[in-house]
């Protein structure tokens, strides 16, 4: 029997549809056969755990459970937008218009699953995946949810917003499912649940190592923190004071907080500047294009001083960095997805290299997130079953992201209790200069 099972939560003729959307974003005009689809296989029932339970990781009972199956249900929630995408009056497969850029998203996350799920299969691991519109107007995600439909899952997968990460991060708590958030950077103020795991690096995580490597990158520096005044960009100048005061290193310097203004210039700033250190200008701002905006005016302190910028992770890809107006100045950033140089790992190479045969164009980095995590839990879920978190780093899984998840503890809360969750604190910092982008850690 073949055990490489894909099945949809939604109706067959809209998955056909759906299926030959798939052209619509791509160069070529042929038409990809909708993957394979059959009925889940059955399971066997579980062997009861052993008498002697083993002690429970992170002090959650459920963690402490060895349970294997013959076959693992994994549930992927996507932003699909089908009912919007195939409506009457919106698009149709007949149609030369492209799809939405968020049904184009959520179809590549999808579509890196389904390539992990063929590497998984190569490798003897049946897996039984199920895919779930998130943006489904006939199937809302709350009635889902509560349908029974998914309380037999084993783990969940999603590409999310922060409504959703809370609902179905409420329901993987209540079932005792592990649920992995893999894009959205935030934990949407979720505690006291341990099934949940992070992916995509919090801010607050960000600062901590924007802090660290400012810190640790630069001998004899001078720090100066720009910030304008709103809540978010005044939340990160906080992250990063509530950071210094945490580490423990003998050659930190104190950092130098700065307001921007509409009215602030370069020179306003150089008053705080020294001509014998490294000036380190960490920015807080999230908004790339104002972050262009004073990376260009700090172009022209380059002639007087030592500049270096520290960026937050939204500067991650962006091309307006290697224009000419920006050539010697350093502008560094942080992201926990290093797919800058992706095709230099193997693994990763044969992937895009599959990716481009069936689907006629790159992987996007959705693409590859899809593939990582699923291929990454995937592993996890065949070497220790349902409950895999006392091994969450372990390297059987691990492609190119090296991930490190740690237990994360908020206000008083500490080892001996349950984390509030999970979240992968492993991050990568990539320099650009004068158009190059190059890794600097």
């Amino acid at each position: 029997m073949k055990r490489f099972i894909v099945h949809f939560g939604l109706p067959a003729t809209i998955v056909l549809l759906l299926s030959s959307c798939f052209l619509f974003r791509k160069n070529e005009g042929t038409v990809i056969p909708p993957p394979e689809t059959s009925k889940p296989v059955e399971e066997k029932p579980a062997p009861p755990p052993p008498k002697s339970a083993r002690s429970a990781p992170f002090n959650v009972p459920a963690f402490g459970r060895k349970e294997l199956r013959p076959v693992y249900q994994v549930a992927l929630f996507t932003p699909l937008s089908v009912d919007q995408v195939l409506s009457d009056t919106g698009f149709s497969v007949n149609s030369s218009a492209p799809l939405p850029p968020g049904t184009v998203a959520g179809l590549e996350f999808y579509e890196g699953a389904l390539l992990a799920m063929d590497s998984l299969r190569q490798e003897g691991i049946p897996l039984h995946l199920t895919v779930y519109d998130t943006k489904s107007l006939s199937r809302p995600l709350n009635r889902l949810l509560n349908s029974g439909q998914l309380d037999s899952t084993h783990l969940i997968l999603g590409s999310v917003n922060s409504s959703e990460l809370k609902q179905i991060s409420n329901f993987a708590k209540q079932k005792k499912i592990n649920f992995i958030s893999v894009t959205y950077p935030n934990d949407a103020g979720i505690s006291d649940n341990p099934f949940l795991t992070i992916l995509n690096t919090t801010l607050r995580v960000h600062c901590n190592a924007i802090q660290d490597f400012a810190q640790r990158k630069f001998s004899d520096k001078n720090i100066v923190v720009v910030y304008q005044n709103n809540s978010q960009e005044k939340q990160n100048l906080a992250y990063l004071q509530q950071a210094y005061a945490a580490m423990n290193y003998s050659g930190k310097a104190p950092l130098h907080p700065f307001e921007w203004t509409n009215n602030t210039t370069a020179s306003d700033l150089s008053a705080h500047l020294d001509q014998n250190k490294n000036n380190v200008i960490i920015l807080t701002a999230l908004y790339p294009q104002v972050s262009l905006s004073i990376i260009g005016q700090l172009i022209a302190l380059t002639d007087t001083y030592r500049v270096s910028v520290v960026g937050m992770p939204t500067l991650d890809g962006l091309a307006d960095l290697r224009k000419s107006q920006y050539k010697g100045m350093d502008v560094f950033y942080s992201t926990p997805y290093p797919y800058l140089n992706a095709t230099d790992h193997p693994a990763i190479k044969s992937m895009m290299w599959h990716f481009f045969n069936k689907y006629h164009s790159r992987p996007s980095d959705m693409a590859l997130k899809g593939y990582e995590s699923l291929f990454y839990f995937g592993k996890l879920l065949h070497k220790d079953g349902i409950y895999f978190n006392a091994d969450l780093n372990d390297p059987v899984g691990r492609l190119l992201t090296q991930f490190q998840i740690q237990p994360i503890y908020r206000g008083s809360k500490d080892a001996s209790t349950p984390p509030d969750y999970f979240e992968n604190t492993r991050l990568y910092f990539m320099r650009v200069r004068d158009g190059k982008v190059t890794r600097a850690n």
